[in-house]
């Protein structure tokens, strides 16, 4: 990641104006072993706490990095009791890059915390047509597993319930 994802201009902008980055060597004790990191390289999100909301395990290009660690951010403010905030970064990745791979979670996470901050269920109905019309290769993907097909019928079931 060094030669291709934080030299981009737009990565390196990323990081210096929404994280505080502190590189570990791999090894590096105590912090490799608390930490559990196992792979390298391995980026963990954590609180002003030091406590760990997201981890993103293995090389991550360039294009990727930036919703990544917005995925990273939203799930820390949403684990922190921060809805909105949580919302906000969850529109940035739905919009500005909504062919990511986490695009789909920034859909269902959005509508959880949305649901959370207005406890209308109405929400989580918007984000399972959102995920079922916008990313059809999920529901392909979750139609192959009859473990998911029954995690998809009380879903459907839960939302239509009122």
């Amino acid at each position: 990641m060094d030669a291709d994802t934080y030299p981009d201009k737009d990565v390196t902008k990323f990081i210096t104006e929404n994280i505080v980055p502190l590189r570990i060597l791999f090894g590096a004790m105590p912090l490799s072993k608390d930490f559990k990191a196992k792979w390298t390289p391995t980026l963990i999100l954590l609180d002003a706490t030091g406590r760990e909301h997201y981890r993103i395990v293995g090389f991550t290009t360039a294009e990727e990095i930036i919703p990544a660690l917005l995925q990273g951010i939203a799930k820390t403010y949403f684990e922190l009791g921060q809805p909105d905030q949580a919302i906000r970064n969850l529109d940035k990745i739905i919009q500005d890059y909504p062919k990511s791979n986490q695009a789909p979670e920034a859909t269902y996470l959005r509508g959880v915390s949305l649901y959370k901050s207005t406890h209308d269920r109405d929400h989580l109905r918007q984000a399972y047509h959102k995920l079922r019309d916008g990313y059809p290769q999920i529901e392909r993907a979750m139609r192959a597993s009859p473990l998911a097909k029954s995690v998809i019928r009380l879903l459907v079931s839960y939302l239509w319930r009122r």
